[in-house]
């Protein structure tokens, strides 16, 4: 599913009460700022179709919210609700993280998780050996799902939460799985190309996702996703100490920078590519 523009409104004017009588009329929505506007967003167009009458109706003065003591609880639980049915694709995977992250806890003899690893996994003569999965191509995906740690959950579910959502909620569920297949998939083989190791995490993909949307917000500047410039350099910085050993001295253990990296250039060449197209179709 994806989002509609219902309305674009000037930032000065105050629409809390009106956002108040869409969630009583049980529209659900959430307003942004964008290039100097405020913008009311919806998860289809007949529900964009609905704000505007209502809007019409508002601001002649027909219509007024109510207050209500439960207007804040009923506005919260309005809004999950519709980023659950606005963003499938991100609700399946943060599931299946969150899985990923309780199977590694609990299964410390590794009887399941050499299942979901990338290379079938075995000990001989006391070394680490590894199959590549040309028959079980189910591993090359997979990896993305295990975490290792809270904290490791954690962080990639924010992130994904944050940067997957901005890449559903504009450019719909199947753009995002294309998204995530493509980069999870290429920074898994790029990592497992180093050599032998159990390794996973949605980072990779993470960082493609920035990448993604980096190359868009370039190419398409018309249309830009709303990303801070601030997390972009915070996360490139991340990357960077990460890879000469910063991260690892801070005890978080050995991180696949090949897998960040990889999943970096392929999602800026996936948004570079869209970018491109999009600017074309709109010539």
């Amino acid at each position: 599913m994806t989002e509609r523009v219902a309305l674009r409104e000037r930032l000065e004017r105050d629409l809390k009460g009106f956002s108040r009588l869409l969630w009583q009329a049980g529209l659900p929505h959430r307003i942004s700022e964008e290039r100097g506007e405020q913008v009311v967003w919806v998860p289809g167009e007949d529900e964009a179709e609905q704000v505007r009458a209502l809007y019409q109706r508002f601001n002649d003065g027909e219509l007024a919210a109510v207050e209500i003591v439960d207007a804040p609880v009923a506005a919260k639980r309005g809004l999950f609700r519709h980023n659950l049915a606005a963003l499938p694709v991100l609700a399946v995977l943060l599931l299946l993280s969150v899985c990923g992250g309780v199977l590694a806890w609990l299964d410390r003899d590794f009887q399941w998780l050499t299942w979901l690893s990338f290379y079938k996994l075995s000990i001989f003569n006391g070394q680490l050996m590894g199959e590549w999965p040309s028959d079980q191509p189910w591993r090359i995906i997979t990896p993305i799902f295990l975490h290792f740690g809270l904290l490791h959950l954690a962080f990639n579910s924010l992130w994904l939460w944050e940067l997957g959502g901005m890449i559903e909620r504009r450019q719909g569920s199947l753009r995002m799985i294309a998204i995530v297949l493509l980069v999870g998939a290429g920074s898994n083989i790029a990592q497992a190309m180093v050599g032998v190791s159990l390794f996973g995490g949605m980072s990779g993909v993470i960082y493609g996702l920035l990448g993604y949307i980096l190359a868009w917000n370039k190419l398409a500047p018309s249309r830009p996703f709303p990303l801070v410039p601030g997390v972009a350099i915070a996360m490139l910085i991340w990357l960077g100490l990460c890879v000469v050993g910063f991260a690892s001295l801070l005890g978080a253990g050995d991180i696949a920078n090949t897998a960040h990296i990889s999943g970096l250039i392929l999602g800026l060449v996936l948004g570079a590519a869209a970018g491109w197209f999009s600017r074309r179709a709109s010539v």
